[in-house]
């Protein structure tokens, strides 16, 4: 297989992760908007730093030696924000 069909074939093997990170994603949101609601109704803070800290180091535990903590965060940072305005309204 020359080097051109490989790079298309990796490419739709990443398509298809990519469309199952997005579904992945936007059913977290819909989880993170209904915690705001009951976050809301309760009158308990939006913003966890505590938790976002848990996920993150999880994460860290879990994937030593695969990917930084930096890394890590940088992946988690946008979600944690997105999260955060879903449950503000």
């Amino acid at each position: 297989m020359d080097s051109t069909k490989k790079i298309n074939s990796l490419r739709k093997k990443i398509d298809k992760l990519d469309d199952q990170m997005i579904d992945l994603v936007v059913q977290r949101f819909s989880i993170a908007k209904e915690i705001g609601d009951i976050k809301k109704t309760n009158g308990i803070e939006v913003i966890d730093l505590h938790r976002e800290s848990q996920i993150i180091n999880r994460f860290a535990e879990k994937l030593a030696g695969t990917l930084e903590k930096n890394d890590i965060t940088a992946i988690f940072d946008p979600i944690y924000s997105i999260s955060k305005r879903l449950q503000k309204k």
